[in-house]
């Protein structure tokens, strides 16, 4: 009964998570707010990247106080694990330098491939960063410590081609592209909300093509790739395919009654 209530704990954190992000991409992507700030931003690549690097830093400063809430209060709480603050932040943080760095240089790829070959260009880094991204896996999994299961082809194909899918179609709307920082942010806000109606399809078919839908999704900056359930909060999980909701690494975690005496 206390892990169904943990776990239904879980389940309204990622929802209250999720909906906060989709209310601010919908708003950001129908008044298209990227246009408003980063205007016709030229320059060297490096300055390109920095704007995909705030864009990220404002994505994580929003996500932190429900990754906390997932991933260090509720399993203290409810008495499943319960780590010291610190070593949870550290591994939090560890993991989301893995990302920042996966997301904003394959936002730049994007871009620069966009600028040269327009949409095709871009369809075509998409499709090589994700590939890419299944060859990284096991690096990513030493970095980050933890234990990696493997993503068969009959997973990554089918989420793989929900991603390409959705970025073909936003980069046909006007108002989206490739070619500038404001139009390129403009589609990948548009392909993070796809990976809504995806994730809710694949996993209909599949809990594991559902979870390697959102692990490839980092090639299109996915904001939605940690806030189900089982990711939220849990470094360890974002690698992997779909886990049991409330799963966890128990290293670092130290017995409640320890924890309730410091």
């Amino acid at each position: 009964m206390e892990s169904e209530t943990y776990f239904r704990a879980r389940r309204r954190a990622a929802w209250a998570g999720a909906s906060l992000l989709a209310a601010l991409a919908a708003a950001a992507f129908v008044y298209q707010l990227p246009s408003t700030f980063f205007p016709h931003l030229e320059g060297p690549a490096w300055l390109h990247w920095m704007a995909f690097a705030v864009f990220y830093m404002v994505y994580a400063t929003i996500s932190l106080p429900f990754d906390v809430w997932a991933g260090y209060w509720l399993p203290c709480r409810y008495q499943q694990s319960c780590r010291l603050l610190p070593v949870y932040l550290g591994t939090l943080f560890r993991a989301e330098s893995a990302q920042f760095a996966v997301m904003t240089l394959s936002a730049l790829a994007l871009l620069e491939a966009g600028r040269r070959w327009d949409a095709a260009g871009a369809v075509a880094a998409s499709a090589a960063i994700q590939a890419l991204l299944l060859l990284i896996r096991p690096m990513l999994a030493r970095y980050l410590g933890i234990p990696l299961r493997p993503l068969p082809a009959r997973l990554w194909v089918p989420a793989a081609a929900w991603n390409l899918a959705s970025l073909w179609l936003l980069l046909q709307l006007p108002w989206c592209g490739a070619g500038t920082v404001h139009h390129l942010l403009e589609t990948l806000l548009g392909c993070a909300l796809l990976t809504l109606p995806g994730y809710w399809l694949l996993r209909r078919w599949s809990r594991g093509a559902a979870g390697a839908m959102l692990y490839l999704s980092w090639a299109g900056f996915g904001l939605f790739s940690r806030v189900t359930p089982d990711r939220l909060g849990l470094p360890e999980h974002w690698l992997a395919p779909e886990a049991a909701p409330g799963g966890h690494d128990s290293r670092n975690d130290l017995p409640m009654s320890q924890i309730l005496s410091t």
